[in-house]
């Protein structure tokens, strides 16, 4: 009996454990700035130059080096640059994602210029 319980404690914390799994790049993610929607970006031009933080799952990806996504979510998608902070990030199409980093306009598109990028497993 008490080898039955231990056996299923330790399938049961196995589990919880590997569900909070997440991949870290960059400076990871600032909790101490706002989570956004992609459409807020668009609507308020306030944010343009903020730091701000977006939830969603990557719809498309450079596929040379990982320098760049597209992050989906129910409001939109948003190109994110990750160049500028020597980022790269291995393919991870369809993945739950957050990333932290500023809004900039960039040849007339704004798009988010990444400096921490989390994804779940």
């Amino acid at each position: 009996m008490k080898k039955a319980f231990l056996l299923s404690f330790c399938i049961m914390m196995l589990a919880v454990f590997s569900g909070c799994a997440s991949e870290k790049y960059g400076a990871g993610i600032d909790k101490g700035i706002p989570e956004v929607k992609v459409k807020d970006i668009y609507l308020d031009s306030g944010i343009v130059g903020k730091k701000v933080t977006l939830q969603g799952t990557i719809a498309s990806q450079c596929g040379s080096n990982g320098c760049w996504f597209v992050l989906h979510d129910d409001t939109g998608q948003i190109f994110v640059n990750l160049g500028p902070a020597k980022l790269t990030l291995p393919p991870r199409i369809n993945k739950s994602t957050r990333v932290s980093g500023i809004v900039y306009p960039v040849q007339g598109e704004l798009q988010l210029i990444a400096q921490g990028v989390e994804v779940s497993q």
